[in-house]
C-alpha cells in the first residue's frame, strides 16, 4: 500500500533536502551574545558533570559554541530555511577543511552538537550513505531562541533597535574568487597578478557594502508571497534566501579565467526582480538601471557593427520568450539542445523562434549555439567592476545583479553616466540604458515619499511601520 505523506511531512523533507551549508564565517562582538554564551557554556558545564564528562578547555568550547548559536539563531530569524547541512565525519574537519581554517575541530564540535541535543537546543536529522549522500541536518530548537532572547541578555533590546541581523558579524577570510572545472567544481589555482588585483578590488567593494544598511522594505504580506514564490522555484538551490549575505565573490569557469567571473553572492541576486526596488540603502529608497539587450549589443560592437535600436522586436513573439531564447541560444552549443531547453521554459514553437531570431539578428548569428554565453560574462563582469569602482571613488554602495545595478535613488544619474561611460570605453559604441519602476513610482508610496524624502507624519509612519512591517523591522530594526 502506497502510503501518503502530510504536507507538513512534504514541506519537512523539502528543507531538508535543501539546507544551505553551515556557515562557519559568522560571529559576533557583541557583550550581550558572550552573556548567552557564557550562559549556556554553564549549562553544558552542568550536563557533562551529570555525565562524568570532563570540561577540557573551556575556551575552545566557548568560541565552538559561540559559532552555532550565531549561525543557528540565523538561520532561524533571517532565512526561510532554518535547517543546515553540517558534517559529522572526522576526515571533513582535517587540516585545510573549511572548518579547520577557523579552528573548528571535530571533537570540539561534535561535543557541541551532543550537548545542545542533550539540553533541547537543536534537532538533529543524522545524514546517511546510500545511493545518495547526505550530510546531518541541524536546526535550532523554539527553546533556544527563547533562551536567546530571554531579556536578562539583553539582545532583545539589541534585535528592537539593531533588527535580528544587526548582531551577526563574520570572521576569517571567506574565498573571494573560485575557478571552476567543465563539471562547476572548484578547482586550485596559482596565484598571479590578475588573481591579486581582483581580490584586491573585492575587498574594496565589498568593504563598502559592508558598512551600508541593506535592506528589504516590504509589508508582511509581500514577504509570505516572497517565501512562497522562493520555494516554487525549479532549480532547488535557488529555494532560499539568506539576508546576512552581503559579501560579493567571483565564480570564473571551464577552468578558464576568460569565462564567467561574475559577481554573485549578495541576497538581492536571489529574490525575484519584481521585488528589488523595495531594497533600501541606509534607509534611503533605491533605483535600478540595466544595460538593455546587453550581450546582443556586445556581440555587435565585438564585431564592429551597431546594433538594431530593439533587440527583442521579432513579431509574433512575446518579448520576455525572444530574450529567455536568446540567453539559451548563446549558451547552447546545438540548436537540438537549445530547442529542448527552451521548450523547457513552456515557450511554443520553439524551432520557429530560434530561425527567426537568427535572421532577425543575422549578422551575428554566426555566434548563436556556440557556447558564447560565457565569454560574453566575462566581458559583462569587467564591466560590472569597473562601474563598482568608479561609483566607490564617488561614496556610492552599488549592489550588481550581472548587468543591472542598484543604487540609492540620489546616485542614480551619476550611475548612468557611468555606465554609458564604461561601455563606451569597454565596446567604443553607444550603451542602451533601461531605468526600472522605483518604489518611488508607487501611487501608495507617494503619501511617504517626495523626491526620494520621507514627508509622512513621525508618528503616523512609526504606527504604519509596526502594522505592515513587522517582519522587515524584525531582521533590520527600525
Amino acid at each position: 500500500m502506497t502510503r501518503i505523506y502530510t504536507n507538513k511531512e512534504i514541506e519537512l523533507a523539502t528543507l531538508l533536502e535543501h539546507a544551505p551549508m553551515f556557515d562557519v564565517h559568522k560571529w559576533s562582538d557583541y557583550p550581550e551574545v558572550k552573556l548567552v554564551t557564557d550562559a549556556i557554556f554553564e549549562e553544558i558545564t552542568a550536563l557533562r558533570q551529570t555525565q562524568n564528562i570532563r570540561v577540557r578547555e573551556p575556551t575552545k568550547i566557548k568560541k565552538h559554541l559561540k559559532v552555532f548559536l550565531i549561525e543557528l539563531w540565523s538561520a532561524y530569524q533571517l532565512g526561510i530555511n532554518p535547517y543546515r547541512s553540517i558534517s559529522l565525519n572526522k576526515n571533513n574537519y582535517k587540516e585545510g577543511s573549511r572548518y579547520h581554517k577557523l579552528f573548528l575541530t571535530y571533537d570540539f564540535t561534535i561535543g557541541v552538537i551532543n550537548d545542545l541535543l542533550s539540553l533541547e537546543y537543536i534537532e538533529l536529522h543524522k545524514g546517511f550513505r546510500g545511493d545518495k549522500n547526505r550530510m546531518s541536518r541541524i536546526k535550532a530548537t523554539d527553546k533556544l531562541i527563547h533562551k536567546i532572547l530571554h531579556p536578562s541578555y539583553g539582545i532583545n533590546t539589541l534585535v528592537a533597535s539593531h533588527g535580528c541581523i544587526g548582531i551577526v558579524g563574520s570572521q576569517g577570510e571567506r574565498k573571494s574568487i573560485y575557478l571552476k572545472d567543465k563539471n562547476d567544481k572548484s578547482i586550485e589555482y596559482k596565484e598571479t597578478a590578475l588573481t591579486k588585483k581582483m581580490k584586491k578590488n573585492l575587498v574594496k567593494i565589498n568593504q563598502i557594502i559592508a558598512t551600508a544598511r541593506i535592506a528589504l522594505q516590504i509589508k508582511d504580506s509581500q514577504f509570505r508571497s516572497l517565501i512562497k514564490q522562493i520555494n516554487t522555484k525549479k532549480d532547488p538551490e535557488k529555494r532560499q534566501i539568506n539576508f546576512t549575505s552581503n559579501q560579493l565573490h567571483r565564480v570564473f569557469n571551464n577552468s578558464s579565467w576568460k569565462k564567467g567571473g561574475r559577481f554573485y553572492g549578495g541576497w538581492w541576486e536571489g529574490i525575484p526582480s519584481k521585488y528589488r526596488k523595495y531594497i533600501t540603502i541606509n534607509y534611503k529608497p533605491t533605483a535600478e538601471l540595466d544595460y538593455s539587450g546587453h550581450h546582443i549589443r556586445m556581440l555587435y560592437a565585438n564585431d564592429n557593427l551597431d546594433p538594431p535600436e530593439e533587440a527583442y522586436d521579432v513579431k509574433g513573439f512575446d518579448r520576455e520568450d525572444q530574450k529567455t531564447a536568446m540567453l539559451i541560444m548563446l549558451n547552447a552549443n546545438n540548436e537540438t539542445k537549445a530547442a529542448k531547453a527552451i521548450a523547457r521554459e513552456g515557450i511554443k514553437n520553439a524551432k520557429s523562434l530560434i530561425a527567426a531570431l537568427k535572421k532577425r539578428h543575422a549578422p551575428i548569428k554566426r555566434h548563436f549555439l556556440k557556447g558564447a554565453g560565457l565569454k560574453l560574462m566575462n566581458q559583462d563582469s569587467k564591466v560590472a567592476e569597473r562601474i563598482m569602482l568608479e561609483m566607490l571613488k564617488l561614496g556610492h554602495v552599488v549592489l550588481p545583479v550581472h548587468d543591472s545595478f542598484i543604487v540609492r535613488n540620489s546616485a542614480s544619474k551619476e550611475l548612468e553616466t557611468t555606465m554609458k561611460k564604461v561601455f563606451e570605453e569597454e565596446f567604443g559604441r553607444i550603451a542602451k540604458l533601461k531605468v526600472k519602476k522605483t518604489v518611488l513610482k508607487d501611487r501608495k508610496s507617494k503619501e511617504i515619499y517626495e523626491n526620494g524624502i520621507v514627508v509622512m507624519n513621525l508618528e503616523r509612519l512609526m504606527n504604519y511601520e509596526f502594522k505592515y512591517y513587522s517582519k522587515a523591522i524584525r531582521i533590520w530594526g527600525l
